[in-house]
């Protein structure tokens, strides 16, 4: 008995220390492939046991499996479960990706967010991963083909320069048709806030934002959405929200990318030898005799390849977050550096910023958004400027050199000598910005809360311009030099009680009541000076003709708002807005706007009789209507009879009336009917929203002619309407969601129909009335001489009259030949993730624009002017059978009361926009190297660009300084191509 049971002792211990010998840690690090951060928490069950353990803050794990054959089971709310065989592997780390159906999107709206799932309101939602690592100084910028329904072009490629943002079009003539931008709650401004002329280029104070501070973009498009903002909501609403801390183990994050941009396409000029040949031939065709004895020994001069380079950019962000149960932070700083593709212009934008969020007790949360930015812009004449040094590119003949013998630059007509524009240029601009808030909240009790918060938004921007001698401008007065500071400075105070409770069988009821109290105070002193001592002399103080003057102005709005959302069974929805704002703006008549909305929505597949299934999963119809407003379209005190000073005769001052009052002037109002289907399928992998709107805009704010025996000539009235209706599809969807490889997919299209429905008179618009508004027709409408062909044996154009039985009368038969209003845009987005790689390719596009290619109206000039020419004009008649749309060289076939519509261009377009390929290091490794995790990547920006455009960009507008224009492109710097290079890392 004995001998048996020592046996089976050693037998026990035998086979136990087999079993130990087979046991073996597994290690590893799990993560989010949202944005390949950590997930703590996370749990690792062994597949068939209760064994199991979780991730530490870090997202590590170690677990004992008893051998190869063991199945790890990786899971995480709001995750899809992940399996994994051991096999030989004593490292495994996992990636989990979303679980779009678990996670229930949440979308910030005005003073609050909500569950996508049971909003009633039309919202468009850009990620901090749409926009993560993209060669874009600014916000606005990265809406671009990316929100539905939200058309978004660069007015050029000068760094730091304006973009054209429309939201469901354009609302207004006079007024400002760009969206209110939020920032943190804040309404910021987001105009340009430059005092130089230097063409129809403006400076973006969007470009003050660092990018990558924001943790989404949500664009508030129908009224329901924009009415809880009132006065200012017309144009829609972009409400930004930047990061803030979490409960979690300091991390720190660090980013950085340096690119190299360049022109992707180069001014079509023609050489020395064709520019004396083609001046020669309109010499001989006009009866004279050849200008030039030899055109093919010219000297040539390609003044492109001198202003144009290679351009550096660079960024550099780092970033702290963490925090705890009472304390949350996040500090951030940048550095980001972008140098022109012309010479000299650049933009550099160093900011830092503090988030932080404090618990002071169950009940009370206090906290502070605060950025401060600083820029500086090196800024050259370039845009809608025949000073500048595209503007002297193209004007300057090819046939002759930069300089002369003795070195001095070569002079020509009244044109800038390129190469002096950018040589001897020294115009800078400065802004240093605060945006910063305070904010208090406080529960009284579950569900109903109280936030007050104090918000400030401090612009400092001084401008700093010398003309020297070696420019025409300069040499005629011996030197010029300006400096101008501008400061303006908003305050914000706002009060938000917000209640919310369920009752009932189902019932839920969320109402918002809130006061907002806002002042901007706008001052601007500028000093001038002429005739300076020599260039090395800069400060006005060495002038010896001085000049000085200030100006200034403020503003006030006072609101109340409110908002009710009710909800029954998370099935049927309705949303109330209310707001009333009143505006020192407007006189006392009509001082106070109301400004209300309403939402409904179904969620049809909630019901019963819904046979919900993997293939329509979620199924909802909503609908609204409201009004909102604009306040923007009016100087401060338009409303009223102003008094100016400056009417002075010898040394005794003046006064003069300087505007007529009518105090019945009002709001522009805008009312829009929303109706909307969001569509989930197979499980929510594919979403689609679709969206039809009409948006009605009455009491235009206009300058309406009155009898010059007033002793003016217009009057501001509310006087004129305006119509847009459209349509917008969003399709996203995860095609491919596999534990190693993911396809992920964007895609949206949108139509917007403008038209002026009525209006005091007909309005010409830029030089020389090319654009016109009128009744019937969409704004931004090209008004030109419509040109129908060139007649094949003459060579003379053929013209379009409105009475074919009389000749062509270049003072009568004007029309309108286009718009620049696409016909569709948007953009498409695929992005795929496989194991550690990942790539993202971006495309956007617009569809039936045209763009107005004005260079053409003075390098195509047939020999009538003694500037250089585009190579279109080599395309010109020159012999019978000919079949061309350029007449033959000759003065009468290209006067210059002529506006020919060839010049009005098709300006589609589709663009490789951006295109990255990236690669994480395994977090085992990573770890090894003290990181959390690591990412490299490549990119490329505006990589291919597929139009029948002849221009340089097919996108800009360098005319965006007079806001009736759209679609002109006149010596306007276009948008460089960018290759790059960059890392993301945190510890």
């Amino acid at each position: 008995m004995k001998k048996i049971l020592l046996a089976a002792i050693l037998y026990l211990v035998v086979a136990a220390g087999h079993v130990f010998a087979q046991q073996r840690t597994v290690s590893g690090t799990v993560i989010s492939s949202a944005d390949n951060q950590p997930i703590p928490g996370a749990n690792i069950q062994i597949k068939g046991t209760n064994i199991g353990t979780v991730t530490d803050i870090d997202g590590q794990y170690s677990i004992q499996v008893q051998d190869g054959s063991a199945v790890l089971i990786f899971t995480y709310i709001g995750y899809v479960t992940q399996e994994s065989l051991v096999g030989n592997r004593d490292v495994i780390d996992m990636t989990l990706n979303e679980d779009l159906k678990q996670l229930g999107e949440v979308i910030i709206v005005g003073y609050g967010e909500q569950d996508r799932k049971t909003l009633t309101s039309s919202i468009s939602s850009v990620s901090s991963k749409d926009i993560e690592n993209l060669p874009m100084p600014s916000p606005d910028q990265m809406m671009q083909g990316r929100a539905a329904g939200v058309l978004v072009s660069a007015n050029s490629g000068t760094p730091g320069g304006g973009m054209f943002v429309r939201v469901r079009g354009s609302t207004s003539i006079n007024a400002d048709n760009d969206p209110l931008y939020v920032v943190d709650g804040i309404p910021i401004v987001s105009g340009n806030l430059s005092a130089v002329g230097l063409g129809g280029g403006t400076a973006n104070a969007m470009a003050d934002i660092n990018p990558a501070d924001i943790e989404s973009m949500e664009i508030l498009k129908d009224a329901s959405a924009t009415a809880i903002y009132g006065a200012r909501a017309a144009n829609g609403v972009v409400l930004i929200t930047t990061k803030r801390g979490k409960s979690q183990k300091a991390k720190v994050s660090i980013g950085a990318y340096h690119g190299v941009q360049s022109a992707w396409r180069k001014p079509d000029l023609v050489d020395g030898s064709t520019f004396e040949m083609l001046r020669n031939e309109a010499a001989v065709n006009n009866g004279g005799e050849p200008i030039y004895a030899n055109p093919s020994q010219a000297i040539s001069t390609n003044y492109s390849d001198l202003i144009f380079r290679d351009a550096p950019i660079t960024n550099f962000d780092v970033s702290v977050t963490g925090g705890n149960d009472q304390i949350r932070y996040l500090a951030s700083a940048s550095d980001f550096n972008q140098d022109g593709i012309v010479a000299p212009t650049s933009f550099a934008r160093r900011t830092g910023r503090l988030n932080l969020d404090a618990f002071v007790s169950d009940k009370l949360k206090i906290g502070t958004s605060i950025l401060y930015s600083r820029n500086i812009r090196n800024r050259v004449n370039n845009d809608d400027n025949i000073a500048g040094a595209l503007g002297g590119t193209h004007f300057f003949p090819s046939n002759l050199p930069p300089f002369q013998q003795d070195g001095s630059y070569t002079k020509f007509s009244i044109f800038e000598n390129p190469l002096a524009v950018i040589n001897e240029n020294d115009i800078t601009m400065v802004t240093n910005r605060v945006l910063a808030t305070v904010y208090g909240e406080y529960e009284f009790f579950p569900g109903l809360t109280l936030r007050s918060n104090f918000s400030v938004d401090y612009n400092n921007v001084k401008e700093d311009t010398y003309i020297n001698t070696f420019l025409n401008a300069g040499a005629a007065v011996n030197g010029q030099a300006s400096s101008i500071v501008s400061v303006n400075d908003n305050w914000i105070q706002e009060n938000v009680l917000n209640y919310q409770t369920s009752f009932g069988s189902g019932h839920s009821l969320s109402v918002l009541l809130g006061t907002s109290l806002q002042q901007s105070t706008f001052e601007r002193t500028t000093a001038t000076g002429q005739q300076f001592p020599s260039n090395d002399f800069k400060r006005i103080a060495s002038a010896a003709v001085q000049t000085s003057s200030s100006d200034g102005s403020v503003w006030g709005i006072a609101s109340v708002f409110s908002r009710v959302n009710y909800s029954l069974n998370n099935k049927y929805l309705l949303t109330l807005n209310l707001r009333r704002d009143g505006s020192s703006r407007f006189g006392a008549a009509n001082r106070w706007g109301t400004f209300p909305s309403a939402a409904v929505g179904w969620r049809i597949s909630e019901e019963d009789f819904f046979n919900k299934g993997k293939f329509v999963s979620d199924l909802k119809v909503r609908s609204s209507y409201g009004v909102t407003g604009n306040q923007n379209g009016i100087n401060d005190f338009q409303s009223r009879g102003l008094w100016a000073g400056g009417a002075n005769y010898a040394i005794t001052p003046g006064t003069e009336p300087s505007q007529l009052a009518n105090p019945d002037l009002r709001w522009e109002r805008t009312a829009q009917f929303n109706i909307g289907v969001d569509v989930a399928f197979f499980n929510e992998r594919l979403n689609m929203t679709f969206d039809y709107y009409d948006k009605q805009t009455t009491d235009l704010l206009l300058a309406v002619p009155i009898p010059r025996s007033s002793g003016f000539t217009s009057i501001f009235q509310n006087f004129g309407e305006m119509e847009n209706k459209g349509f917008e599809l969003s399709i996203t969807g995860t095609p491919i969601l596999k534990q190693d490889f993911t396809w992920d997919i964007n895609f949206n299209i949108a139509q917007n129909r403008n038209n002026i429905k009525r209006l005091a008179q007909s309005i010409p618009v830029y030089n020389r009335d090319i654009i016109r508004m009128e009744e019937g027709i969409p704004m931004y409408s090209f008004w030109m001489h419509n040109q129908l062909g060139v007649d094949t044996e003459t060579g003379d154009p053929i013209w379009e009259t409105s009475d074919p039985n009389r000749p062509f009368d270049p003072n009568i038969d004007r029309f309108i030949v286009g718009n620049a209003w696409p016909d569709f845009f948007g953009g498409l987005t695929n992005t795929f993730r496989y194991k550690n790689f990942d790539a993202m390719i971006f495309f956007q596009y617009s569809y039936g624009n045209d763009q107005l290619f004005w260079n053409r109206f003075f390098q195509e000039h047939g020999g009538t002017r003694n500037t250089n020419f585009l190579g279109s004009q080599l395309d010109r008649w020159q012999q019978p059978g000919d079949v061309t749309m350029v007449p033959r060289m000759t003065n009468a076939n290209y006067a210059a009361n002529l506006r020919p519509s060839r010049f009005v261009e098709d300006g589609s377009y589709v663009r490789l926009k951006n295109l990255s390929i990236g690669y994480t290091l395994p977090p085992s490794f990573a770890s090894k190297l003290g990181m959390t995790s690591a990412r490299i990547y490549f990119s490329g920006q505006n990589l291919l660009t597929f139009t029948n455009y002849s221009g340089l960009d097919p996108e800009v507008n360098s005319t965006a300084s007079t806001s009736t224009t759209q679609g002109v492109d006149f010596y306007a710097m276009p948008q460089p191509r960018v290759f790059m290079g960059g890392f993301n890392i945190t510890f």
